[in-house]
């Protein structure tokens, strides 16, 4: 009888707070131990057919490749008998509320965790996901979606021009076309004041602000860096995060010692296959 009641609550908890991640993250399910992603190098321009001439032909090749590996996480909680036999709910009711909310914590924390490290963790490039350099495999141009302006109206801007400059691995433009504005909390109000002023926000001109309407704002909440803010293209984006196995929560009773456990259990892994698509900047500190 105690089993159904306490479910229940943990999937009711789970559920309470809209998830973040999946604003950001294209969300998908696997079925497998890892999953894999590969590039292949791009095409450059047509070439113009002369009459009766042939057709220049272009090789594709492999490219860069990007292993995605689930992780196991798990938590449990023990009930001992007489705490059930004398129908201490408002006690037990508490631990798997706790769980769920925990759970739920981890998963934002470690999707969030690839735009934390976005800056400074190598990836399948050998360069972060926000680099001004990432390499373009047939062309001398390098990719750039990185900068370390503060959020304001002139450097929100100059950064939806620089992101409408993202190559292929020809050094093709893409047209990419920023969507989404993401900020920590410390920043949700500047965000909004950005994209929602009828006017260019703070500055005393007359000047239409014209931004708004163009960005959608979406605050994470398990964003380290309280002046690290985000583009995102939701068409061209690369961001991924995998179910293997979504929250379980199953009662495993040891009849020995008549106590009763209570596991939540997950699996997924997350990350991101292409740089494109995304834009981040970091403002540098410096000392006072």
């Amino acid at each position: 009888m105690l089993e159904p009641k306490l479910r229940k609550i943990f999937f009711a908890t789970y559920d309470e707070v809209p998830e973040q991640y999946s604003k950001v993250f294209n969300t998908k399910g696997s079925k497998k131990a890892q999953e894999h992603d590969f590039h292949i190098t791009a095409t450059g321009e047509w070439t113009k057919k002369e009459s009766m001439g042939g057709i220049n032909y272009q090789t594709i090749d492999p490219s860069f490749e990007i292993h995605y590996t689930h992780e196991e996480w798990a938590d449990g909680i023990q009930v001992e008998r007489k705490l059930v036999d004398d129908e201490m709910y408002d006690v037990i009711d508490k631990l798997p509320a706790t769980m769920a909310r925990t759970g739920r914590a981890t998963v934002e924390r470690i999707a969030a965790s690839v735009l934390n490290n976005g800056f400074d963790a190598n990836g399948y490039d050998g360069k972060p996901l926000f680099a001004d350099d990432h390499p373009l495999e047939k062309s001398s141009l390098a990719g750039d979606n990185a900068l370390a302006l503060a959020l304001d109206d002139t450097n929100l801007k100059a950064a939806m021009v620089l992101f409408r400059a993202q190559r292929d691995g020809a050094g093709l433009l893409i047209q990419t076309n920023p969507k989404k504005l993401i900020v920590p909390p410390d920043l949700e109000f500047t965000a909004l004041t950005l994209l929602q002023s009828v006017q260019t926000a703070g500055t005393d001109y007359n000047d239409a602000n014209v931004i708004r309407g163009r960005l959608d704002a979406v605050v994470l909440d398990y964003l380290e860096d309280a002046t690290a803010w985000f583009l995102q293209d939701p068409v061209l984006h690369e961001m991924n995060f995998f179910w293997r196995i979504k929250p379980e929560f199953k009662r495993v009773t040891n009849e020995e010692t008549m106590i009763a456990k209570f596991i939540g259990y997950m699996r997924f892994c997350v990350g991101y296959s292409d740089w494109r698509g995304m834009l981040g900047s970091k403002p540098v500190v410096t000392g006072g």
